[in-house]
C-alpha cells in the first residue's frame, strides 16, 4: 500500500509541476504577443504621423493664421480667410520662399521643400 500511495502522491505532484509550468509559459506568451501588439500599433501610427507630418511628401505646407478678436490670438485656420489682409512682416517661410499676396489671392514662390505661416489680420483695423 506505501508504494500505491507513494506512487499517486507523485505522480500528482508530477501533473500539478507540468500544468504550473504550462500556465506560466501561456501566460507569459500571452504578455509578450500583447506587448508586441501594442508595439505594432504604436509604429503604425508613429509612421502615419511621419508621412503626414513633417517629413510628407508635398513639396509646400502652408499654415493660414488668422488673428481671433476674442481671444486676441492668432488661430490656426483651415483656409484662406476672406475679409482679412496678409502680414507681410510676420508671415515667413522657413527655408527662404517669397510670399505674395495680390487680389485676395497667395503666390508662393519657392525653391524646394518649405514650410509658410500666414499671418492675417482683419480688414477694419479698428476693431483689433
Amino acid at each position: 500500500m506505501k508504494k500505491n500511495g507513494f506512487v499517486s502522491t507523485t505522480l500528482i505532484y508530477t501533473f500539478f509541476i507540468i500544468f504550473l509550468t504550462l500556465m506560466i509559459f501561456l501566460l507569459n506568451s500571452y504578455s509578450r504577443n500583447r506587448y508586441l501588439l501594442s508595439t505594432y500599433k504604436y509604429d503604425i501610427k508613429k509612421s502615419f504621423a511621419e508621412n503626414n507630418g513633417a517629413n510628407s511628401k508635398s513639396d509646400l505646407e502652408v499654415y493660414f493664421m488668422v488673428w481671433n478678436k476674442e481671444s486676441l490670438e492668432y488661430e490656426l485656420a483651415n483656409d484662406l480667410p476672406e475679409g482679412y489682409i496678409l502680414e507681410k512682416e510676420l508671415s515667413s517661410c522657413k527655408n527662404g520662399s517669397t510670399i505674395d499676396f495680390v487680389d485676395n489671392k497667395v503666390a508662393i514662390t519657392s525653391q524646394g521643400k518649405d514650410t509658410c505661416y500666414l499671418y492675417f489680420k482683419p480688414l477694419d483695423e479698428g476693431n483689433v
